[in-house]
């Protein structure tokens, strides 16, 4: 089993487990060279992309990435037409890899550029996320 079908079938039950809201985290990790921007992000049901939680000290923080944004584009992609695969592809790459995002927070349009950050384990349940 490769480790993008495990982050998939993770990805997968958590949606399931979170019921209309698709938890799709991009925190999970398959050796050592690989990057994250590091956040926990959830899928209303209109399709629109939001960012749930903010590890400290990983990319997305150090960006100044908040919970309650939305994310529209992923490096010029339109988030809400990407599926969990194609979001996690869009999301992870190496370690130092740059990625831009275009947010929507509080009504204003907010441009990131984060530089992936390792990936590290981050527990997701209903009372928040824990690093393990």
């Amino acid at each position: 089993m490769t480790c993008g079908s495990v982050a998939r079938r993770a990805a997968t039950a958590l949606g399931r487990w979170l019921g209309a809201a698709l938890l799709v985290t991009v925190l999970a990790h398959c050796g050592p060279s690989k990057g994250t921007i590091g956040a926990v992000l959830s899928r209303g049901p209109d399709g629109r992309l939001f960012v749930r939680e903010v590890p400290e000290g990983l990319a997305a923080a150090k960006g100044g990435v908040a919970p309650g944004d939305e994310i529209l584009l992923i490096d010029g992609r339109d988030a809400r037409a990407l599926g969990p695969k194609g979001l996690h592809e869009a999301l992870s790459g190496n370690v130092g890899e740059r990625v831009k995002l275009t947010l929507v927070r509080r009504g204003e349009i907010v441009r990131v550029t984060l530089n992936r950050t390792k990936a590290e384990k981050y527990r997701v349940d209903s009372s928040g996320g824990t690093p393990e």
